[in-house]
């Protein structure tokens, strides 16, 4: 089992509440920026989520690999994968930098923390921008799983999801 497969399993809802600290019940969805300062590490992996954001914004696939691990990065977008890099870049990626214009991508850290070369984020995101020209927006949870390599802390591994209702929305949208 690689380390990535010990520390998935390591990160259960257990871990997770824990780690984001003053919960008091119910599910936690409020950034932490939003009620307090962002503890050093907090903030590297935020720092690591705004790189990710400012790729996006700026179109820009060099900004996006100081921010992922080319050679070993995967994403799960609202169940939809893609395994490398590769693909993600060929297929997902530069699909997007193409079809939108005025790019805002906000990302806000949830909870999260590192564990030796290993880390996790839990947070909330909005994409929006303009598609042929119509306005666009869609906003929902992810995780990062961010790993720290001779280069600085990179993500690994994303995976995001939004209410399926803006999801079908964005569907209908592309039908017409």
């Amino acid at each position: 089992m690689n380390k990535l497969a010990i520390f998935l399993f390591m990160l259960g809802l257990p871990a997770l509440s824990g780690a984001v600290g003053e919960h008091t019940g119910g599910p936690i969805e409020k950034p932490i920026r939003e009620y307090r300062e962002l503890s050093a590490d907090e903030a590297t992996i935020q720092a690591v989520l705004d790189r990710y954001g400012d790729a996006m914004e700026q179109k820009s696939v060099e900004l996006m690999e100081q921010a992922v691990i080319p050679g070993d990065f995967s994403t799960i977008e609202s169940g939809y994968p893609n395994w490398t890099w590769e693909d993600f870049r060929d297929n997902h990626l530069l699909l997007e930098m193409d079809a939108f214009t005025d790019v805002n991508y906000d990302i806000a850290l949830i909870g999260g923390e590192f564990q030796g070369s290993l880390g996790f984020a839990v947070y909330k995101y909005t994409a929006s921008g303009k598609a042929q020209g119509t306005p666009v927006s869609i906003s929902g949870l992810g995780t990062a799983i961010l790993e720290k390599t001779e280069a600085g802390w990179r993500i690994h591994h994303l995976h995001t999801s939004a209410p399926r209702a803006q999801l079908e929305q964005a569907e209908d949208r592309d039908k017409h």
